[in-house]
């Protein structure tokens, strides 16, 4: 079995900038913590200096066993092609080592007849089962079976691509998870996962004897997999010994306790400066004053080495402000709505001001749904037809935006009428003033998604129609947006696999895999529970 220790690690990015230091945490062994932190804090740096694919500036990582990383966008380490390349990716690197040079042994075989060619061959055959080769090929089998219902020969060359984002996930998850790796570092496993996904990860997560760490910005996904939540905030770390459900008040407590150090050190440094300054003063007319001036000094080095308190975390405020306004009784009116091939006739009839979910599996429309009242050239029959002053707000799953093109973020709301002063209040308020000036496609995606709600906040929209809003928000703007969502004075339509998230809805629309959609008053996952 494995654990992980870091004692003050720090790490730098290439330009000199520090990312964070004192970085000290330690998950024992069989433990499962939760990694969390504000987009941009340097989650995935950390598990990329604990696996080993960086080095720190300071400070000891300790492993024990093997570790194995999971990244944040799976396959992109090795761009693999084929669902066998992909794997082997996720494999021991003896076992990937030995698949490559019998790959090449076979090829040689081909292009070379003779006795020679078959006992190159022979040997790497011989080789890729003396390191586990045939009992990956088991393993193999077991987790194209359960991402997506295909055994692994068959499969072995499909290519990666014609998988959905959701397969991908399941299939990496189910690789690393089964392997022999000790100790599992995964990097936002969730999202692309819907409900019945996620929760089986939380269930693999939680049955899982490995030690693991994850990063994760679900909430009901850090309350049911995580036994310990590690925060990086201050450029530092702390940690939470328990479950995410008193994780708020824990931050509370400790943000208290951290103002109380700050205010006692910095009397205390204050009153031993002022000391320092009073014994130089009269060394300088009085030389018996020199060495106490010294000790005085060396006390004061002493204090701020040994007794300063851990950074103050930049509290994040990010404070949103999508206003809406009245519209008639009813804002939506559907009958006999299909989409081709995906969606069966539905009607439904929603009302100003409700908070209604859309939820269900992966692929069974729920995003052609929203482009579609969004205004979106989507092929369908039967009808559909906003209510009177409903203007409706598309909030994109992929943050496909072509409406901002290429212009720095900054320049997208001068040209819906802002001054420079308000624009740059504005991104201050979603903590992205400091990417001011970068266009909306190099923008990391929580930086994306604030972006996305800044852009509704100045259409005040009437109706907002949000895909999978919180896929890429950490957890306070999370927090913001749901407490914003709560405020909004208009209809709320959200395509969601947060359980968080959903329970501000009052009622829900299901998208089910046969095509069907039904009306439900309740969520259908019982670990939704109702607000307040």
């Amino acid at each position: 079995m494995g654990f992980l220790e870091l004692s003050d690690v720090a790490y730098a990015l290439p330009g000199g900038w520090t990312l964070f230091e004192g970085v000290s945490f330690r998950v024992p062994e069989g433990e499962h913590a939760g990694l969390v932190g504000a987009n941009g804090i340097g989650k995935s740096t950390l598990l990329r200096l604990i696996v080993g694919d960086d080095r720190p500036n300071a400070g000891v990582i300790q492993t024990d066993g093997r570790v194995g990383l999971m990244r944040q966008f799976i396959g992109s380490e090795a761009r693999p092609r084929t669902v066998r390349a992909f794997l082997l990716a996720y494999a021991e690197p003896r076992v990937a080592e030995a698949a490559i040079a019998l790959g090449k042994a076979e090829r040689w075989m081909h292009d070379h007849q003779g006795e020679e060619s078959q006992m190159r061959y022979a040997d790497a055959l011989a080789h890729w089962g003396e390191v586990g080769g045939y009992e990956a090929e088991v393993l193999f089998d077991q987790c194209t079976h359960a991402a997506f219902g295909r055994g692994y020969p068959e499969c072995a060359e499909r290519r990666i691509e014609t998988l959905s984002g959701g397969e991908r996930k399941r299939l990496a998850l189910e690789v690393i998870l089964r392997s022999r790796f000790d100790t599992v570092l995964l990097d936002e496993p969730d999202n692309a996962l819907d409900i019945e996904g996620k929760r089986w990860l939380e269930d693999t997560i939680a049955a899982s004897p490995k030690t693991v760490l994850f990063v994760s910005h679900d909430r009901t996904v850090l309350d049911r997999a995580a036994t310990r939540i590690v925060t990086l905030e201050g450029r530092a770390a702390w940690t939470h010994h328990g479950r995410f459900t008193a994780y708020a008040a824990a931050r509370d407590a400790r943000v208290d306790r951290l103002d109380q150090d700050h205010r006692r050190y910095e009397a205390e440094h204050r009153r031993l400066s002022e000391m320092v300054k009073e014994m130089k003063r009269k060394s300088a007319y009085n030389d018996n004053w020199a060495s106490k001036a010294r000790s005085a000094q060396h006390r004061l080095d002493r204090f701020v080495e040994t007794e300063k308190p851990p950074e103050k975390a930049d509290v994040q405020n990010v404070r949103i402000r999508i206003e809406g306004g009245r519209t008639g009784k009813v804002a939506l009116r559907i009958s006999g709505l299909s989409i081709a091939g995906i969606v069966g006739p539905f009607g439904a009839e929603i009302w100003f001001g409700e908070r209604i979910g859309v939820i269900g599996p992966n692929g069974t429309g729920k995003t052609h749904f929203m482009r579609l009242l969004a205004g979106e050239d989507v092929a369908h029959e039967g009808e559909w037809k906003l209510g009177a002053r409903v203007e409706p707000a598309l909030f994109a799953q992929l943050h496909e935006r072509a409406d901002v093109a290429d212009l720095p973020i900054v320049e997208v709301l001068r040209k819906r009428g802002m001054t420079m002063t308000e624009s740059m209040a504005a991104l201050r308020r979603y903590e992205i003033d400091q990417v001011g000036r970068n266009p909306f496609e190099i923008l990391s995606g929580g930086q994306q998604a604030r972006f996305q709600l800044l852009l509704m906040e100045v259409d005040s929209p009437t109706m907002l129609l949000l895909d999978e809003p919180t896929d890429n928000l950490d957890v306070a703007s999370a927090d913001a947006l749901q407490e914003a969502v709560d405020r909004y004075q208009g209809t709320v339509i959200a395509v969601t696999h947060d359980r968080w998230f959903m329970r501000l809805m009052d009622r829900f629309l299901f998208f089910d895999e046969d095509g069907s959609v039904r009306e439900l008053l309740e969520s259908p996952y019982e670990d939704v529970a109702t607000v307040g």
